[in-house]
């Protein structure tokens, strides 16, 4: 063990000892009142009848309301169905909304990507912004290498999560554009109470959440709690993976006479988590390439780990826990162990009145200031045998694209800009001050390459597995600030009218310092970082060292930055009730823009910082540090968007069970942080001779209509929507080989001497599909539920047509020309989503059939295949997968719950995203072909203990 006992008990359960005097307080307290007043605070026995159950939604309408009366798709999960599906993460919790697609939560706890409704996968949660208590987290989802979900750590004071998909979403709150999610906090009441929960799962998991919350005075109630975290990492990492916490709380103050309200919220975070990415594998060899009509189809039982197993081996190990980077700042050392770590404060102010004229009036006030650390290894796709990967992969795939490169510039002092890049239309440009000749010497000279163990210095063995290991590494300060101010007024007017005028501001700043690296490290378990260094024929080091703390470039690519935006929204919304109220319609719109100022600099001057006492070239010398990236010059954006958006829902009531609804839409998504950060760098583009300004913002129309039936013993939904989104611009860019401003040298035109092409174009998304929510009580098996949900959508990419450039090369790899390839993805199904997902969720409650006081209930997933990516070759379809969880609830008393959870109870093995596959990369024996994907977690089990009083 790594701490003692002892220690584990002082660390973990700091939160409960914090929280341990208010809960006896309040448990006392408790006890002292009255017994009549206990007994009023105690819930009705339940009556049994054929109504409807009212599930009381607060997001996507301007006044609570139940969820069979919205206008607009919603779905919602309380805090018991949070607890039974005891999800690890908040991508875990959202796979259980239908149309939500969460990748199966393989990234770990933190740093996941969703999609929604066929919407494309661009990273995180772009379309689908991440709200605590109506006002975000942070004002932008997608931020890069600071996803959505760090801000968010469902607990004991999470009451419920509620999902809007399109409709009002899109006009009460920013970037709502596929799902608006709102993860509603639990607050105080008039009655004391409060929770512990222990939890542990099998791979050195502990947890403790903790809540209490009551009445300070008759106007006045607190809520307070949070949870405290440390695990070994469901993958075998070899440290403590994950590790940290938080504790939030808030005050709710109420007049006497009810109308007006006063709410204080603060939120501390400090948390760490594992990041999870594609292990390699190897498949049946195969010898044409995947094309749309004949993908390469990936088989679970077919596929086999490369010296990884899948289930929880990882990449990271004890070994490549810690290595160097070095940059502008000179030399650091990354512990890949800081993971995902945001460490933020939230602080809220909500305050609303209502006037003696009805008008009322509210505002919600929130901002988020803190830093988010991103430490995570990414993998590459070389994994083979040491002596391929020294004296074959090292040597084709490393010094010859480099060599070549300054050879193709036809300059007698070319500089390294980079072990992989090939010559484009500028790369010429950027060689300096190290000759042909000395670039020879330093990097071409060696007949081999040898490599040695950092951890022990033992050689590494022919048959020993290597692979290119790529860290992106980045911190960033980030703050946010939103204001909300709502005006709401009801009048009579052929029905009810509830309207509600709203004005919106923000303001936030990211500042990231990105930087990756390329490292040598060990495919296998417990891996190792390898140091490679030239040696001749007898096996004798000839020159420097080719790595550095097993990095062949310990400061590479990224980027450091400065965005701060300033965004305004101005909105209208019109909740109509008509009909006696049968029917209900929800008219609104939304204008919204931002500002954004970007500084940014690309890490692109290449420097070399050989220190001033080695000899270059000298075995004391290394390679790897000829050539970094530092921060080149400043490239700045200063520019205005906005869009406006609009809203139009309808719910009517045919019967007490019954209601039917419709919506159409036109939502809008301004550009996100990394789109501004992008967009500092980008040029004026050129289309057939005319400058083309480029689209930012990105729009969707939305149609939707259902049906809800809700009684007691059955439920159904059903929701039949099409969507069509229209995304930003895309740029393509090609060389044009057939130029007679190309040079050419043999007869083969220098690619990066022909003019440049720029393409414009638009990868849009079209989708039909539907979504069906089921739940029945039968009378006739007292106790037992079944619930499920079923996804069938047909997402086809639109407008996406292009031209690329590939080489002719003759068997022996040698460029013999160039051609055009004219690309359409136009009826493709983008890359990563499922036509078919489906969630069945039965639980059988024995207590009135045995007299024992226990649940049982069982979730069966299951998802359909996905393309890797939507291009025109290479094309490679992962498999579709089900995955079985089963897990009891034993109420041990009135108060202490025990509850046992096993995911992933038939070891699926999927892949949830992954690399399309080429015919070229082969296996360490030649008999496979080999690639990365990164798949499922395997079986784990976890157990808790909870008390409420």
């Amino acid at each position: 063990m790594r701490y003692s006992i002892a220690t584990y008990i002082g660390r973990s359960a700091a939160l409960a000892i914090c929280l341990l005097p208010a809960a006896v307080f309040a448990h006392q307290q408790a006890a002292q009142e009255p017994a009549a007043q206990q007994t009023q605070a105690e819930p009705a026995a339940e009556k049994k009848s054929d109504e409807p159950p009212h599930v009381v939604i607060v997001t996507g309408v301007t006044r609570s309301t139940s969820k069979k009366n919205a206008t607009f798709s919603i779905n919602t999960l309380s805090a018991e169905d949070i607890q039974k599906l005891a999800p690890m993460s908040t991508a875990d919790l959202l796979n259980n909304i239908p149309g939500i697609y969460a990748e199966g939560s393989t990234a770990g706890e933190a740093s996941n990507n969703i999609t929604v409704r066929g919407l494309p996968v661009v990273g995180g949660y772009r379309f689908a912004p991440q709200l605590i208590d109506g006002l975000p987290a942070y004002e932008e989802p997608e931020v890069p290498l600071m996803n959505n979900d760090v801000f968010i750590r469902d607990d004991l004071m999470t009451e419920s999560v509620e999902v809007v998909k399109g409709g009002t979403g899109g006009i009460l709150y920013s970037n709502g554009l596929g799902a608006t999610v709102n993860h509603v906090t639990r607050t105080g009441r008039q009655t004391r109470e409060g929770g512990y929960k222990f939890e542990y799962a099998d791979y050195g998991f502990y947890r403790h959440d903790a809540f209490v919350s009551g009445p300070i005075n008759p106007n006045l109630t607190y809520a307070v709690g949070g949870f405290y975290r440390q695990s070994d990492g469901i993958r075998n990492t070899g440290y403590t993976a994950d590790k940290g916490g938080q504790i939030r709380g808030n005050l709710l103050w109420n007049s006497k006479d009810r109308k007006t309200q006063a709410r204080v919220d603060a939120l501390l975070l400090n948390d760490r988590t594992a990041f999870y990415q594609n292990l390699p594998i190897s498949v049946p060899r195969f010898t044409a390439s995947g094309t749309p009509d004949n993908p390469t189809v990936l088989d679970s039982d077919s596929i086999e780990p490369l010296g990884i197993p899948f289930a929880h081996g990882t990449t990271a190990s004890p070994h490549n826990r810690k290595f160097p980077m070095l940059g502008e700042y000179g030399q650091r050392t990354v512990d890949q162990a800081d993971g995902i770590h945001p460490n933020f404060k939230i602080f809220t102010l909500k305050l609303a009145h209502e006037l003696d004229n009805g008008l009322r009036l509210s505002t919600g006030l929130r901002h988020t200031d803190g830093s988010s650390g991103f430490n995570a290894v990414f993998t590459g796709n070389d994994t083979t045998t040491a002596s391929n990967f020294l004296n074959a992969r090292y040597q084709n795939d490393v010094v010859s694209p480099a060599h070549n490169a300054a050879l193709a510039c036809n300059l007698n002092d070319a500089k390294l800009i980079g072990y992989f890049n090939v010559p484009s239309s500028n790369a010429c440009a950027q060689f300096a001050n190290i000759s042909r000749d000395d670039f020879i010497r330093r990097y071409a000279r060696a007949t081999a390459v040898s490599g040695k163990w950092l951890n022990d210095g033992t050689a590494v063995q022919p048959t020993n597995l290597l692979n290119f290991l790529i860290p992106f590494v980045a911190q960033s300060e980030a703050h946010s600030s939103s204001l909300d101010l709502k005006a709401q007024k009801t009048f009579q007017l052929a029905g009810s009218h509830d309207i509600t005028l709203g004005l919106y501001k923000s303001r936030y700043a990211f500042s990231p310092n990105f930087q990756a690296s390329l490292m040598v490290g060990e495919s296998a378990e417990n891996s190792r970082l390898a140091e490679l260094f030239p040696v001749d024929a007898n096996g004798n080091r000839v020159g420097p060292s080719l790595t550095t703390g097993s990095a062949i470039l310990p400061g590479w690519f990224g980027f450091v930055s400065d965005v701060k935006a300033e965004g305004s929204a101005a909105y209208l919304l019109d909740h109509w009730e008509t009909m006696g109220g049968k029917l209900k319609m929800d008219i609104g719109v939304r204008w919204q823009d931002v500002h954004a100022r970007v500084d940014r600099r690309d890490r692109d001057q290449v420097t070399n910082v050989t220190p001033a006492n080695i000899v270059p070239g000298s075995l004391q010398d290394t390679a790897a540090d000829d050539g970094l990236l530092f921060p080149g010059p400043s490239q700045k954006l200063d520019k205005k968007f906005d869009a406006v958006g609009w809203s139009i829902g309808a719910n009517y009531s045919l019967s007490r069970p019954l209601a039917v609804y419709a919506l159409a839409s036109h939502s809008f998504r301004l550009p996100s942080v990394e789109d501004l950060n992008n967009l500092a760098t980008a040029r004026p583009v050129v289309v057939n001779g005319q400058t083309i300004n480029i689209e930012a913002v990105e729009k969707i129309r939305q149609y939707e209509a259902g049906l809800r039936y809700l009684t007691r013993g059955f439920g159904a939904a059903v929701a039949v929507f099409y969507n069509d989104f229209t995304p930003r611009s895309q740029i393509n860019q090609y060389n044009d080989f057939t130029s007679p401003q190309c040079s050419s040298l043999g007869g083969i035109p220098q690619i990066s001497t022909c003019p440049n092409v720029a393409q414009l174009y638009k990868r849009g998304v079209k989708n039909v599909g539907t979504e069906i929510e089921l739940s029945w009580r039968p009378s006739f098996v007292d106790g037992l539920e079944l619930k499920g949900t079923v996804v069938a959508q047909n997402p086809k990419v639109n407008g996406a047509q292009y031209t690329l450039v590939r080489s002719v090369r003759d068997p022996q790899g040698v460029i013999t020309g160039y051609e055009f390839n004219q690309v359409s993805e136009d009826g493709r199904r983008p890359r990563r989503l499922a036509k078919r997902m489906l969630n069945f969720m039965p639980s059988w409650d024995l207590v009135n059939l045995t007299g024992i006081p226990l649940t049982v209930y069982a979730q069966y997933q299951f998802t359909g295949s996905r393309f890797s990516e939507a291009t025109d070759r290479d094309v490679t379809l992962l498999p579709e997968y089900s995955i079985l969880n089963l897990g009891a609830q034993y109420q041990a008393t009135e108060r202490l719950t025990a509850q046992i959870h096993v995911a992933n109870l038939n070891n699926s093995l999927s892949f949830t995203e992954g690399d399309p596959l080429f015919t070229d990369l082969l296996s360490p024996d030649g008999t496979r072909n080999r690639g990365v994907a990164r798949p499922l977690f395997g079986r784990t089990i976890r157990f808790s203990l909870t008390y409420r009083f």
